[in-house]
């Protein structure tokens, strides 16, 4: 996922410092609400565990707590570029054409304000109905709250946003003005692309309005408009949610119907118990960061594996696959083991392109093996149990580490110059280290592993229970290691909203996105395609697989799960196959695109946290190539066997 390509322009004076200052008033309340939640969760599950006293409320909290988190933080996620957004070409025309890449962000920073209006607009009436007839959330008499404040916190948000959005809007326009002056301004080039923009639109707009097209037909439309959308640096849930909005007002000719599902969704869509496994595994994640974990977990595999030919990279390897089981994210084990792993490797005579490829390659483990935030959206978007796909990962997730060590392998052995100097593989290497050494570094996270995995497995605690447990935990073990402290602790939670923030309007736009799809009609037809083309399972799955990996030379992993899930869901209901196994093929899929250019998220992280001269971004490419063709492997392996998906739930 990239990120918008810099914070909003400041703009002076009092009003700008009084709105920020709010700003980080609800950014700091949502981050306070993130512990709040958190240890409610841990009081429930101990409670109820020994004492057989569950907390009354707590699942109505739970819900509550993501539509209060997301709004709360939504402005200031806005505020430091957190929202996810393709950046490349936008990226590219920011350097080489930068009042083209200028106009065209302020122009999305427009489409945010639009989207965030039309939320207030039409959230208001259902605010008045609220407060006027006293409605509660929850059961009266039993544990109920007012619902107003939580419609009030919607708009309250939504305006917020729209000022974010026009800030930044503002700012573009005053480097476009810096620009004009430095007479570098490319004003007719810019009038191009606007006017062709518009001329597409007009187009459109009247082959709606004046042609027979079907609602299937406005369907496939929205689908190419999202993909470019997207592909431009529109941010992603902004593309979804307006394309959305556009379309079923097409297809009922009604734009007040359209508006009332929009605020429908963002205000029901998010009061999913499930939902507060993210910021409750983003968290923990952040924790295990801090607490010096991974570098830990690196010593002793690099321990273990010290007499074996390229053993480092079988350390990295096999240090990824125990950090991934309790981190959520592919991005933070990048971000780690370039800066513990690599500097190693190339000291001691490794190649650059190797030494980064492990790293890339093995990264990708941390969206397979639980917790994964993947696994979670996938989930959601499916609605399916995120406990049952977080133990249908862990086979996979094994598989895929063992068929990494094993190439790794084959490579030091019969193609050792693409690996390292022979002195580098064939030096048995002593790392001092000691068997009791050893297990005092594994056992943090061995004791955090067996917490989460082992309380989920065992039916103490559900996926989301498993998530507080397993922040506490983390949060325990920070502290006992002396890397705790107000300030980074501040850090973490702050940044545990403006991901959760960013994650859930996602999954809010993806939500109208999918009720929009089933609108027009297209998962009926796609089904009937399906059924007509005689292509059967083995060939759809094959279609769908080519179509996410291609797609994923251009865009991030949860832009295409939530473009491609909802269409593929409905498609597959003839064939009664087990949707769980279906999200681990989705996910090995989609991860394959981290390592493909030109975006390729894992390799852009690796790249830039490593600082090294020494390697470009092409060799990052070239050296995740044999990673990602493992990868795809493992997926047709898994594809053949089920059970290797299935075989714990």
């Amino acid at each position: 996922m990239a990120e918008s390509d810099s914070p909003t322009a400041q703009q002076p004076g009092l009003p700008a410092r009084l709105f920020d200052g709010v700003v980080s008033l609800f950014n700091g309340g949502g981050s306070i609400w993130i512990f709040c939640l958190m240890s409610i969760l841990c009081a429930d599950v101990f409670s109820r565990t020994l004492f057989n006293a569950p907390i009354n409320g707590v699942p109505l909290l739970v819900e509550l707590s993501i539509l209060v988190i997301m709004f709360m933080q939504l402005p200031a996620a806005i505020r430091s570029g957190r929202l996810t957004r393709s950046d490349i070409l936008l990226a590219r025309l920011l350097r080489d054409k930068p009042s083209l890449g200028l106009s065209l962000r302020a122009a999305y920073d427009a489409l945010g304000i639009a989207l965030m209006v039309v939320v207030f607009v039409y959230t208001l009436p259902t605010f008045e109905k609220v407060w006027r007839r006293d409605t509660f959330e929850g059961l009266e008499g039993d544990f109920a709250l007012p619902g107003w404040p939580f419609k009030l916190l919607i708009l309250v948000g939504a305006v917020m946003c729209a000022v974010q959005f026009c800030r930044s809007l503002l700012g573009g326009i005053d480097e476009l003005v810096a620009l004009r002056r430095q007479n570098t301004f490319e004003g007719r080039g810019i009038a191009r692309t606007f006017v062709a923009v518009g001329i597409a639109f007009a187009v459109l707009w009247a082959i709606s309005n004046y042609t027979e097209i079907s609602d299937a037909g406005i369907g496939v439309i929205s689908i190419v408009f999202v993909l470019f959308f997207v592909y431009v640096g529109v941010h992603v849930g902004v593309a979804l949610a307006l394309i959305s909005f556009i379309c079923v007002w097409l297809v009922r000719g009604d734009m007040d119907l359209a508006g009332k599902l929009l605020a429908l969704s963002i205000g029901e869509s998010m009061k999913h118990y499930e939902f507060g496994v993210i910021p409750l595994f983003v968290f923990m994640g952040l924790l295990v960061s801090i607490s010096g974990i991974g570098s830990d977990t690196y010593d002793v595999a690099n321990h273990l594996f010290r007499k074996m030919k390229g053993g480092l990279g079988t350390a990295t390897v096999g240090a990824n696959a125990v950090f991934a089981a309790v981190t959520g994210t592919s991005i933070a084990s990048a971000s780690v083991f370039t800066k513990v792993a690599v500097p190693e490797m190339l000291r001691l005579g490794y190649r650059p392109r190797f030494s980064v490829g492990v790293v890339a390659g093995s990264s990708v483990l941390g969206m397979l093996i639980p917790p994964s935030l993947l696994l979670i959206v996938f989930g959601i978007l499916a609605e399916q149990s995120i406990g049952d796909l977080f133990l249908a990962g862990i086979i996979p997730g094994i598989v895929l580490a063992v068929a990494y060590c094993v190439l790794i392998w084959v490579m030091a052995t019969y193609f050792p110059d693409k690996v390292g100097t022979a002195q580098a593989l064939n030096t048995k290497r002593e790392t001092g280290m000691t068997g009791g050494m050893a297990a005092r570094k594994s056992l943090p996270i061995v004791l955090l592993i067996a917490l989460v995995l082992g309380g989920i497995y065992g039916g103490l605690f559900t996926a989301t229970e498993a998530g507080g447990v397993g922040a506490l935990g983390a949060l325990v073990l920070t502290l006992a290691k002396g890397e705790l402290n107000r300030a980074n602790l501040w850090e973490a939670l702050s940044e545990t909203g403006h991901v959760t923030a960013a994650i859930c309007f996602l999954l809010v736009s993806a939500h109208i996105y999918s009720r929009m799809i089933a609108l027009t009609g297209i998962p009926n037809i796609m089904e009937e395609w399906v059924n007509a083309s005689g292509l059967g399972l083995t060939g759809l799955l094959a279609v769908y697989i080519i179509a996410i990996v291609l797609m994923g030379t251009i865009l991030d992993a949860a832009s295409i799960m939530l473009i491609t899930v909802p269409l593929m869901i409905p498609a597959l209901s003839g064939f009664e196959i087990d949707l769980i196994w279906f999200g681990i093929i989705t996910i090995l899929a989609v991860e394959i695109g981290l390592l493909t250019p030109p975006l390729g998220l894992a390799c852009f992280v690796i790249h830039s946290n490593l600082q090294d001269d020494r390697i470009r971004i092409e060799d990052v490419f070239w050296g995740a190539v044999p990673f990602a063709i493992t990868m795809l492997l493992v997926l047709l392996l898994v594809v053949a066997v089920p059970e290797l998906a299935t075989a714990l739930i």
